[in-house]
């Protein structure tokens, strides 16, 4: 399986002990593999190492440890493309494209060491990239390692052991959502109303900021998701544009769930359905899409075909047949219409579309409603990432409760001013099975 032989030395290979051993394939074939070493001890380590590898089945696979990490990499994207959300795989090939591969894609996945990314994440974080966007740009990284290793071209996978900065290590403090009133809410809605008179954008605002829809949920409706008698809209879909072309997907929890209408936008939404030219075809998109509009690409005073300049007739009008999409909204509509209002809407740290998604979750906290049901309506998997995300929004929670627990004010005194607490109910507190005697009850008050 595997043997010793002493070899002659030269000034350029001064190592006399050589491991020789061989293996079979999984095809079959048998293949051969030689390493020299300084010192018998060595040698000797080695032999064990490369016996109890293949009584494992576990020996390396040399040859795939000599690829570059460019075809470790591709190997790992081709088979996120056909399991994971069109979405999810557009981000992990951009930041693909973008970062890891120009770095580290020529080089022998087996010759890459920890210390030399960890170089590299100091080489990011000197380019001002922030902790979150440095930590994927790591795991993507990673993944390259842990394809090649799940296939045994390398035996260890050395982002494992990186140092990885935090928000806090840097000074950053965490991005807070933004939350809009319900005012500022119908501020928005007047002035999209004022500019765009014949169409629903300042409805699709309302909407949005009371159902805490997505935008690409909120692209994705259909007129029967829309259920005006029952007053409910069923999420069962999201849409996305991407380089011309839509994509439809499930939502982000992967399942449909239903959101409650006010009932002010249930009247709302049935006047607009009034007026939809397709309202009776369940399967078209409930939110219309926009007409050209602008001169937003290209020189300066070039007019692109199709475009429609600021005050003509069909400027920003509804286009009923394709569906409506959320970066032409939010840059050509929205983001005006915030700054016309007086609030921030500079693209670094104004109100963004998503905020009416954060909106929603104020307005329902301010209401009352328990964070475990606006978990639901809002399609988190789990409370926990309700309260995590909007901590101090659902702190009347524990209010409310501490109140309810407090009801009826102090325990009544006996007349001997203690409590009259059984001994077999002290005894459960103690957990120990023995039984309090009178004289040590406490009093309290």
């Amino acid at each position: 399986m595997a043997r010793i032989v002493k070899v002659p030395t030269s000034t350029t290979s001064p190592r006399p002990y050589e491991v020789r051993w061989s293996w079979y394939d999984a095809d079959g074939g048998r293949k051969f593999k030689k390493e020299r070493y300084r010192t018998e001890r060595e040698a000797k380590a080695k032999k064990r190492e490369v016996e109890d590898s293949v009584a494992a089945a576990s020996l390396p696979d040399y040859a795939g440890g000599k690829a570059s990490l460019l075809v470790w990499g591709e190997r790992w994207l081709a088979t996120k493309a056909t399991i994971t959300k069109p979405s999810t795989y557009r981000s992990y090939k951009a930041i693909w494209d973008a970062s890891v591969e120009p770095q580290w894609g020529h080089r022998r996945i087996n010759s890459i060491t920890t210390a030399e990314i960890q170089d590299w994440i100091t080489e990011l974080l000197q380019r001002k990239l922030k902790p979150p966007t440095i930590r994927h740009h790591v795991w993507i990284l990673g993944q390259a390692f842990s394809s090649a290793a799940r296939a045994r071209a390398i035996t260890y996978n050395p982002v494992k052991d990186v140092e990885l900065p935090t928000d806090r290590s840097v000074g950053r403090l965490k991005p807070e959502p933004r939350f809009l009133t319900a005012d500022e809410v119908e501020l928005l809605v007047a002035q999209l109303d004022t500019t765009y008179p014949s169409t629903p954008w300042g409805l699709l605002v309302r909407f949005t900021a009371w159902t805490g829809l997505r935008a690409g949920e909120v692209a994705g409706l259909n007129i029967a998701d829309v259920d005006l008698m029952h007053a409910v809209v069923t999420v069962r879909r999201t849409r996305q544009k991407r380089a011309g072309e839509w994509t439809t997907h499930t939502p982000k929890s992967g399942k449909a769930r239903t959101v409650p209408l006010m009932p002010w936008l249930v009247d709302d939404l049935t006047a607009h359905l009034a007026t939809h030219p397709h309202s009776t075809d369940p399967a078209a998109p409930f939110w219309p899409g926009t007409k050209p509009g602008g001169y937003s690409h290209g020189a300066r005073g070039s007019k692109r075909p199709g475009s429609r300049p600021a005050g003509s007739p069909d400027y920003g009008s509804a286009d009923e047949p394709t569906p409506w999409e959320s970066g032409t909204f939010y840059r050509r509509r929205f983001r005006p219409a915030v700054a016309a209002v007086g609030l921030p809407a500079n693209p670094g740290g104004g109100v963004r579309f998503h905020d009416l998604r954060h909106t929603f979750a104020s307005l329902a906290a301010s209401k009352g409603v328990p964070s475990a049901q606006v978990a639901v309506w809002m399609g988190h998997s789990s409370d926990v990432i309700t309260r995590d995300t909007y901590t101090h929004l659902f702190t009347a929670d524990s209010a409310r409760h501490a109140r309810d627990m407090a009801a009826g004010g102090r325990p009544a005194k006996s007349k001997t001013g203690l409590t009259s607490v059984t001994a077999i109910s002290a005894s459960a507190l103690l957990g120990d099975g023995r039984q309090v005697a009178p004289e040590t009850w406490v009093e309290v008050g």
